[in-house]
C-alpha cells in the first residue's frame, strides 16, 4: 500500500510527433542535408588538390568532417542556415527605438568654415572640377563637325552639352555615366560625286549621318520625357504627403467619433471594426517600414485598454487576472495532489491559449518607508525618534541586500466559439469576464485567490508599465509617467483625446543592436528558453518552483497551447505504427532499438491518456534574467543555466532573437512561432498541471510590520495584522520551547508596534527584567506588581472609561450597570484566590460585595457612582479591607475572610490600596514576575483586568494587549472562569480595535485544563500563529492543531534561534526574524551578547 505522504511523479515524453526528422527524430532532414551539401561544396575541391591522397585525406578531416558534424547537429537546436539567416535579419533590424518625446534630433550637416581643413580641398579635384565646368559651358551645336573636311578625325574631347542646346548642370560623375549613353559626335564627311566610287560613298555617308540625326533626336526625345516623368514624381510624391496629413487627421475625426459612437451603441459589429483595425494597421505598418525612425508608441502592439481589456493592434483581446500564489512546497504530499487535480479541473476548461507569468524584482518598499517617515515625523519622544530612524536605516539596507517581490498574472484571449458568426464587443467583453470568473473559481479550490481590483484599467496599464519600466517604477510611479504626458500634452495644446495607452507605457529607450540582450531604459534584459529537449521526463509537483524561487530579476514565462484532440489521435495513431515497423528490421544489439521502444512507450502513454480524456498540449518555457549592468547580467544567465543542468535541464540563450523573446514575453498571449517551434513539448493535462507555478507565497503589506525575511524566496515579511480587509482578526499566538526565541520575538514585535504609535500592553508574568531594558529606552512605563512595590492595581475598583468616541459613533450608551459587571469579574478574582470556594460560599460572597459598596454610596444605578463634590470623577472606592471587614462579620464567612487575610494584612497587603498606577503610557510593561504561587494567577487576572478596561474605551485607536505564559490562567493552575474570561477577550478585543498576541511554551499546560478547550479556543481565534523550536512531542500536537505537513513539522524540530514558522490567511512560512543592531541591543536575551553589550558599555564609560 502506497504512502499517502510520498509524492507523486508526473511523466513529460519527448515529443512525439515530429515532422523532418531521421534515425528516430535523433537529427533534422534539414540539418542531414545541409551537412551533405557543405560536405560536398568543401570536398570536391580539396580531392582535386594536387597532393598526396593521405595529405588530401588529412585536409578532409580537418574541414569537411567538421563542418560536416557542425551541420549535422546545428547551432542552439536550429540548422547552420536558420542560424545564419536569423542573424542576418537580427543585423537588419538592429536599432535604437525611441520614445516619441525623447526621440533624439537628426543630425545636422556640418557647415564648412572658410581656413579650416575640411573647406580646403584637394587641388587636383579643384581642377577637376573647374575643367569640368569649362567643358560644360561651352556653347556648340549637337552637330559641331557637319561642315568640316571628311578626312578630319573626330574628337573625343567635344563639349558635353544636351540635345535640347542647354549646358549640362549634373555632377562630373553622372555626366560620365551619360557619356556611355550618348553617341559620338561626328562630322558629316562630303565625297567625290563624280565617280561612281564616290557617289555610293557620299550616299553610305548621307544614310549614316540621317541615322545618326534621329538617334540623337530620340535621345533628346527621352531626356525631355524623363524631365517630365521627374516632374509628376515630384507632384505624386507630394500629393502623397498631402493625402497621408490628411488621413492622419481623418483618422484622429474617426477616433473620435467612434470613441462616442462607442458610448451609445455597443451593439456594433466587432469583425468590421477588427478588419478595419488590421487593414489600419497593415497600412500603418507599411507606413512604418518607410519611415526610418519608429516610436516606441507605434512599435508595442498594445491599440488600448478598456473594461480592464488588452486591444492589441492584430484584432485580439486579451485580459490579465492577477493570482495571489500558496507556499505549496510546505504543504503535505496529499494535499498537494489535492491542488494538482484542481488545476487539471481548470485546464479541462481553459481558454486554447494560455500564459501564465511571474515577475520577480527588487522589493518596492517605498509606501513602507514613506509611512516610517510620516510615523517619525509624529513621533515627539527623542528615545523613540531614535529607534525610528534606526529603523528606516535597517530596512533600507535590508531591502537592497536581500527583499525580492513576485507577482503572479494569468493572461487569456479571447476565443471565438464560430469564426464565421459576428459578435459584437459587449458579447466579447461578456464572454472574457465570464472566463476570468471560471478562472476566480477553480483556482479558489487550489487556494489561490484571483485579486479584485477597483480600477481594472489602471491595474492593467500599471502591469505593463512596471514590466516595460523596471529602473523608473519604483521612483516614477504610473500616476506620475500620466500626470507628465497630460502635462506635455497641455504644454503643445493638444487634445487629450489624441493620447495614446502606449504612452503612458512606453519607456524611453528599446535597443535591439546586441544579439544576446535587449537594453531597456538601461536595464539589460536577455531571453532565454528552455529547448524541447531540455526538459526532465519525471517531475514532481509543483517543480517550477525552482525557477519561481531563483531570485532577483529572474522572470518566467509558462505557455500552454491545447492541441484539437482528434487530430493528434490520428497523427499519434501514424507514428506509432511507423516506430513499429522500424522496430522490426531493428536487432536487440542495434543502438535504434532502444530509442524505438522508448519512442512506442511514450507513443502509448499519450495514445493512452488521451483516451483516459486527458488533453495534449505544447507547453514552452522562457526565462527572461534582467541586471543594472552586463556583467551582472551574464553571471546571472550563467548561474541560472547551472541550477538548470543541476536539475538535468537545458536552457539557452535566444541568440538573435532577443526581439522576438521581448515580443513574447509581454503579457499578450502571444509566443514568437519562431521561439514556439524550438521550445514546445508535448504533455498531457497531468503533466501540465505538474507545472503548478503560484507557489511562491509572501506577505508583504504596505503598512504593517516587519517580521524578517521568507526563507524560501527572500521576500519581505510585512504583515499587517489590523487590515481587516485581509485578516480577520488581529490576534497572534507565539508558540515556542524555553530558549527558542519567544520573548525576543515578543518585544520584537511589541517595540515594531510602538514605533507605528499603537498603543502596547505587554503582562509579564515570568522574567519580566528582560522586558526592562527595552521599556526605558523607548520611553515606556514600566510597573512591577509584587508585595514589595508599591505599585498596586485596586481589583475593586469601578473605572471611569471615556466612551465619548463610542457613544459619537453608537450614539448614547445603553444604561448597563457598572456594579453588577465588577462584580462578576471580582468572583473571577475570588475563585483564583478560594479555588475549593462553595456555591453557598458564592451567593454569601456575593451579598458582601453588594454590601461593601453600598457602604459607600454605590448601588446598581450608575448615577450613584459620581462624586457629588466632583461631578466628573467617581466616588471614592472600596479596598480588598472593606470586603474582609464584611466577612468576617458572620461565621459562615469568616473562611473566605481568612484567606483574603493575605492581602490585606500579610505578606500581600500591597493589593490593599488605592489604584496608583498610570496606563496612558503608549508602551506599558506590567511585570508580575515577583509574585509566586497562587498569587501569580490572581496578580495576572488583577492586571489583565485593568489593561482590558482601558483598551475598551476607543475603539477606533489600535492597541495591542501581549500576554506572556497565558497558560498561567488557562491551565491546570487556573479554572474555568478566568479561562472564560481570557477567551472572551480573544473573540472580542477585535471589536474594540485591539489586537491580543498570546504567547506560551508549555503546551502541556497550555492544553490541561477541560481537555483543552481554552488552549483550542485562544489558538482558534488567533489569525496569525508563530511557531518557533519545539521539541517532537510538542511539535506532533502542534502539527495535529494547525494541520502542518511532515516538512512543516521537520522545520519546527530544527529551527535555529531566530526562525519559526509563521501561519495565517491558510498559507504558512518559514521567517528568519530580522533585527536591526539598535533593536537586537534592547531586546536581545542571549548571555554571550549581554556580555558583547555590557564591554561596550564599559568601554564608552571609560572612554
Amino acid at each position: 500500500m502506497s504512502n499517502p505522504d510520498e509524492k507523486r511523479t508526473s511523466f513529460i515524453p519527448p515529443n512525439f510527433i515530429e515532422k523532418g526528422k531521421i534515425l528516430n527524430g535523433t537529427f533534422d532532414i534539414r540539418n542531414a542535408i545541409e551537412a551533405i551539401i557543405f560536405a560536398l561544396l568543401i570536398g570536391v575541391p580539396v580531392v582535386h588538390l594536387p597532393f598526396s591522397l593521405t595529405t588530401r585525406i588529412i585536409i578532409l578531416c580537418m574541414t569537411a568532417l567538421p563542418a560536416a558534424m557542425v551541420s549535422l547537429i546545428g547551432i542552439g537546436g536550429e540548422s547552420i542556415t536558420a542560424f545564419l539567416m536569423n542573424a542576418l535579419r537580427f543585423l537588419k533590424n538592429r536599432r535604437v527605438v525611441y520614445r516619441s518625446d525623447t526621440m533624439p534630433e537628426p543630425k545636422k550637416k556640418r557647415q564648412k568654415q572658410p581656413g579650416t581643413k575640411e573647406a580646403k580641398k584637394p587641388a587636383k579635384r579643384e581642377r577637376r572640377k573647374k575643367k569640368a565646368n569649362q567643358g560644360s559651358s561651352e556653347d556648340s551645336p549637337p552637330f559641331a563637325g557637319a561642315g568640316q573636311q571628311d578626312d578630319a578625325p573626330p574628337t573625343k574631347e567635344a563639349p558635353q552639352q544636351d540635345l535640347s542646346g542647354s549646358p549640362s548642370s549634373t555632377p562630373s560623375g553622372k555626366t560620365k555615366r551619360k557619356k556611355k549613353r550618348e553617341p559620338k559626335v561626328r562630322e558629316h564627311r562630303s565625297f567625290d560625286t563624280s565617280t561612281r566610287r564616290g557617289i555610293r560613298r557620299q550616299a553610305r555617308e548621307d544614310i549614316r549621318q540621317l541615322a545618326y540625326e534621329q538617334k540623337c533626336a530620340k535621345i533628346a526625345k527621352r531626356r525631355e520625357e524623363r524631365a517630365e516623368k521627374e516632374k509628376l514624381r515630384a507632384k505624386k510624391k507630394q500629393a502623397a504627403q498631402d493625402a497621408r496629413l490628411a488621413a492622419r487627421q481623418a483618422k484622429a475625426a474617426r477616433k473620435a467619433e467612434a470613441r462616442k459612437a462607442r458610448e451609445t451603441q455597443d451593439d456594433k459589429a466587432v469583425q468590421k471594426s477588427a478588419s478595419k483595425s488590421r487593414q489600419t494597421a497593415s497600412q500603418s505598418s507599411g507606413r512604418k517600414k518607410k519611415r526610418k525612425l519608429q516610436t516606441i508608441e507605434d512599435y508595442l502592439p498594445i491599440e488600448k485598454i478598456a473594461h480592464g481589456v488588452i486591444y492589441t493592434t492584430d484584432g485580439r483581446y486579451v485580459k490579465i487576472l492577477e493570482v495571489e500564489p500558496i507556499n505549496f512546497l510546505l504543504r503535505s504530499a496529499r494535499e498537494q495532489m489535492g491542488i494538482i487535480y484542481s488545476f487539471i479541473s481548470y485546464l479541462k476548461i481553459s481558454p486554447v491559449k494560455l500564459q501564465i507569468k511571474m515577475i520577480s524584482k527588487r522589493a518596492d518598499i517605498n509606501q513602507h518607508l514613506e509611512k516610517s517617515r510620516q510615523e517619525l515625523e509624529n513621533e515627539t519622544d527623542p528615545r523613540c525618534r531614535e529607534l525610528q530612524e534606526d529603523y528606516l536605516k535597517f530596512v533600507r539596507n535590508l531591502s537592497s541586500r536581500e527583499a525580492v517581490s513576485r507577482r503572479f498574472f494569468l493572461v487569456m484571449e479571447y476565443e471565438p466559439f464560430n469564426a464565421n458568426r459576428k459578435v459584437t464587443e459587449r458579447e466579447i467583453l461578456e464572454s472574457l469576464e465570464t472566463t476570468a470568473q471560471t478562472a476566480k473559481t477553480f483556482l479558489y479550490q487550489c487556494g489561490n485567490e484571483v485579486t479584485e481590483h477597483e480600477n481594472p484599467d489602471e491595474f492593467t496599464t500599471d502591469v505593463l508599465y512596471t514590466l516595460l519600466n523596471r529602473s523608473l517604477c519604483a521612483t516614477h510611479p504610473l500616476q506620475e509617467r500620466i500626470a507628465s504626458v497630460l502635462a506635455r500634452y497641455a504644454k503643445e495644446n493638444r487634445a487629450d483625446e489624441d493620447i495614446r495607452i502606449s504612452e503612458f507605457l512606453s519607456p524611453e529607450t528599446l535597443d535591439f543592436r546586441h544579439s544576446s540582450y535587449v537594453l531597456i531604459n538601461g536595464v539589460y534584459h536577455s531571453y532565454l528558453y528552455v529547448p524541447s529537449s531540455g526538459y526532465k521526463s519525471r517531475v514532481v509537483p509543483g517543480w517550477l518552483s525552482l525557477l519561481v524561487n531563483a531570485g532577483e530579476g529572474i522572470d518566467v514565462d509558462f505557455y500552454l497551447h491545447r492541441q484539437p484532440k482528434d487530430k493528434i489521435q490520428q497523427r499519434l495513431g501514424q507514428q506509432i505504427r511507423i516506430n513499429r515497423s522500424k522496430i522490426k528490421d531493428a536487432s536487440d544489439t542495434n543502438t535504434d532499438y532502444d530509442d524505438l521502444d522508448s519512442a512506442i512507450r511514450s507513443g502509448y502513454f499519450l495514445k493512452q491518456g488521451l483516451a483516459n480524456n486527458e488533453d495534449f498540449y505544447y507547453m514552452s518555457l522562457l526565462i527572461t534574467v534582467t541586471a543594472s549592468t552586463l556583467e551582472e547580467l551574464q553571471w546571472r544567465v550563467q548561474e541560472m543555466k547551472k541550477l538548470l543542468i543541476s536539475q538535468d535541464m537545458d536552457l539557452r540563450t535566444c541568440y538573435f532573437l532577443q526581439e522576438q523573446g521581448f515580443l513574447s514575453t509581454l503579457p499578450l498571449a502571444s509566443l514568437d512561432k519562431k521561439l514556439y517551434q524550438l521550445s514546445r513539448r508535448n504533455v498531457l493535462t497531468s503533466g501540465a498541471a505538474s507545472c503548478y507555478p503560484f507557489v511562491s507565497y509572501s506577505i508583504c503589506d504596505d503598512n504593517g510590520i516587519l517580521f524578517g525575511v521568507n526563507k524560501h524566496n527572500n521576500s519581505l515579511v510585512i504583515a499587517d495584522i489590523f487590515d481587516s480587509r485581509q485578516y480577520k482578526n488581529a490576534n497572534v499566538a507565539i508558540l515556542g520551547c524555553s530558549g527558542a526565541g519567544k520573548t525576543f520575538t515578543m518585544q520584537l514585535f511589541a517595540t515594531r508596534m510602538r514605533r507605528k504609535n499603537i498603543k502596547v500592553f505587554i503582562i509579564a508574568p515570568l522574567k519580566g527584567h528582560e522586558f526592562y531594558r527595552a521599556c526605558k529606552n523607548i520611553g515606556g512605563e514600566f510597573i512591577q506588581i509584587s508585595p514589595a512595590s508599591r505599585n498596586c492595581i485596586n481589583i475593586m475598583e469601578i473605572r471611569k472609561t471615556d466612551n465619548s468616541v463610542n457613544e459619537l459613533l453608537d450614539g448614547p450608551s445603553m444604561d448597563n450597570s457598572a456594579l453588577a459587571g465588577k462584580i462578576q469579574k471580582l468572583h473571577i478574582f475570588f475563585s483564583l484566590l478560594i479555588p475549593d470556594m462553595t456555591h453557598e460560599e458564592r451567593q454569601l460572597l456575593d451579598e458582601a460585595l453588594i454590601k461593601t459598596y453600598a457602604k459607600k454610596g454605590i448601588t446598581h444605578k450608575n448615577e450613584s457612582l459620581i462624586d457629588p463634590a466632583h461631578p466628573d470623577r467617581y466616588k471614592p472606592m472600596p479596598i480588598l479591607e472593606d470586603v474582609y471587614d464584611i466577612l468576617m462579620e458572620s461565621d459562615d464567612t469568616k473562611r473566605m475572610a481568612h484567606i483574603l487575610n493575605r492581602l490585606v494584612h500579610g505578606s500581600a497587603s500591597s493589593f490593599n490600596q488605592e489604584t496608583n498606577v498610570d496606563l496612558t503610557n503608549k508602551y506599558t510593561v506590567l511585570d508580575i514576575s515577583e509574585l509566586t504561587g497562587d498569587l501569580l494567577t490572581v496578580g495576572m487576572f488583577t492586571v489583565l483586568d485593568y489593561v482590558w478596561d482601558i483598551a475598551k474605551e476607543n475603539r477606533t485607536e489600535e492597541k495591542a494587549i501581549f500576554v506572556d505564559e497565558v497558560w498561567q490562567l488557562i491551565g491546570a493552575s487556573s479554572n474555568r472562569l478566568a479561562a472564560e474570561f481570557v477567551l472572551e477577550i480573544a473573540k472580542i478585543i477585535r471589536g474594540y480595535g485591539g489586537s491580543a498576541v498570546f504567547a506560551t511554551q508549555d503546551l502541556n499546560d497550555f492544553f490541561a485544563l477541560d481537555d483543552g478547550k481554552y488552549g483550542k479556543g485562544i489558538i482558534n481565534n488567533c489569525k496569525s500563529k508563530i511557531v518557533l523550536n519545539m521539541e517532537e512531542e510538542e511539535a506532533q500536537r502542534v502539527k495535529q492543531i494547525l494541520h502542518l505537513s511532515e516538512t512543516e513539522l521537520l522545520n519546527i524540530t530544527h529551527f535555529q534561534r531566530g526562525n519559526g514558522l509563521i501561519s495565517t490567511n491558510s498559507n504558512n512560512i518559514t521567517v528568519e526574524f530580522k533585527a536591526s543592531a539598535l533593536e537586537k541591543e534592547l531586546i536581545t536575551t542571549d548571555r554571550q551578547e549581554l556580555l558583547e553589550i555590557l564591554e561596550r558599555h564599559r568601554q564608552k564609560a571609560a572612554g
